[in-house]
Formats: C-alpha cells, sequence, structure tokens
C-alpha cells in the first residue's frame, strides 16, 4: 500500500486488484482552511496567539480530516477482507520524509493526513478483520521501473511515471506494486493486473470514479498472485 500526498493510498494485492484513492481536493481545502487560520492569526492583538474563531476553524479541519480517514480506512479494509487478504504491507515513510520529500510534502503528510494517525487507524481497524499490518522499507519504489528494475534513468511527472525503457504507467500504482512483490518475494507466478479501481471523498463517502487513473497498456501485463498462507496486499509511500 503506498501512503501518499496527492493520492492518499494505492494499493495493490496478490489477487491482481489495484485501487487509488484521490486525495488532492481534500487537501486543497484543508490548505484553504490553513489560509484562513494565519489570516485570522495575522489579525489578532499583540501577545494573543489564538481566538475562539480560530479554534472552531482548527477544529473542523481536523474533524474533516479524520472523518475522511476513517471512512477510508474502513473502505479499504472491507474491500481486502472481501478478497481474502491476510497481511498488509505499508511503506515506512520516517527516512523517506526527513530525506527525499520537500517541506509541503511533509506537510500534506504529516500535519494533513496525518501518517501515523493513519496507520495507527489502519492496523486497529485490521486487526478487527483478522488482517495483519506490517511497517517495511519501501526504498526506491517510487523511482524503480516495475519492467526492467532502472532506477536513475526514470521520471515522474505528476501521477505519470516514465522509464527510458519505453515504459510508463501510474507512478503511485506502480510504487505499490513494486512494494508488494518486495514483500511477498519471488516465488509467486506473474500475470495481468486487474484495470484499478478509482476513488473520490464527496465529503460522505469514497465513492468509484468510472475512468482508470492509468491507460491500459501492454507494459502492464502481470500475474496475480497468491500463497497458501493467505493473499497479500502493500502500501509503499509516493
Amino acid at each position: 500500500m503506498d501512503v501518499g500526498a496527492n493520492n492518499l493510498v494505492a494499493c495493490t494485492t496478490t489477487t491482481g486488484q489495484q485501487c487509488l484513492y484521490e486525495g488532492r481536493d481534500l487537501f486543497a481545502r484543508f490548505r484553504e482552511t490553513t489560509e484562513e487560520i494565519a489570516r485570522l492569526q495575522s489579525k489578532l492583538r499583540e501577545g494573543r496567539y489564538s481566538s475562539q474563531r480560530i479554534q472552531r476553524l482548527y477544529r473542523k479541519r481536523t474533524r474533516r480530516r479524520d472523518h475522511a480517514q476513517d471512512a477510508l480506512v474502513h473502505d479499504l479494509i472491507e474491500r481486502l477482507y472481501e478478497e481474502g487478504v491476510a497481511t498488509v504491507y505499508v511503506g515506512d515513510l520516517t527516512d523517506v520524509l526527513s530525506v527525499h520529500w520537500s517541506a509541503r510534502v511533509n506537510e500534506k503528510t504529516h500535519q494533513f493526513w496525518a501518517y501515523r494517525s493513519f496507520i495507527d487507524r489502519l492496523a486497529t481497524t485490521a486487526k478487527e478483520y483478522g488482517i495483519a499490518v506490517e511497517v517495511e522499507s519501501e526504498a526506491y519504489t517510487t523511482a524503480e521501473c516495475p519492467v526492467c528494475g532502472e532506477r536513475d534513468d526514470t521520471e515522474r511527472d505528476g501521477d505519470v511515471f516514465r522509464c527510458s525503457c519505453g515504459y510508463e504507467g501510474h507512478a503511485d500504482l506502480d510504487a505499490s506494486r513494486t512494494f508488494l512483490e518486495r514483500q511477498a518475494g519471488t516465488n509467486l507466478e506473474v500475470g495481468s493486473m486487474a484495470r484499478p479501481v478509482r476513488l473520490k471523498w464527496d465529503d460522505h463517502n469514497w465513492s468509484e470514479l468510472p475512468s482508470s487513473p492509468e491507460r491500459a497498456s501492454p507494459n502492464e501485463e502481470r500475474t496475480n498472485w497468491s500463497t497458501g498462507d493467505g493473499k497479500l496486499v502493500s502500501m509503499g509511500t509516493a
């Protein structure tokens, strides 16, 4: 599972299913509220740092974020449970955020999406369904081509990942798939992935959108995976 800044979660399972939870609209609203808080703070008398209105905005911002996060966790875990998933792998963001990401992305992941809080919610909910959650290193998954393994001569433009070998795909979904391959091992057969499910928040539910986040490509052909110990799913970082 790829926990990111613009796409909140990109998920790949060993059954060949993929889903993508978009976060740009949510973050835009978070930023609007944050900017309004800053504007109000700039008008406070010297020595004052807050007001009742500012505190209400902070609470509103947090409630909106937590509501979307809770709904995402339950929607995702229910989908994985129906797929028979036994273990969820989540990428560890600690080193990635401190070394590679910009301050704006750190803001998105820590303040807006509250990565650690999200992982705690995920683990608690998954446990209720008998699903284990493991946090593992996902170094280089966003830079590695899923076809040829190239890391240096690749690029990302928004959601699009490109490699010098000619491969082009969805950056976050590719990262979650590469991360899953590493965790699941090399003793699994490879087949084609199903078309990804794309979801968007409407203030109440995560609703499926009709279009796919990536176009079909011969490069995308892989195998569905299964193991005797139960199906697996990955969530890395973008």
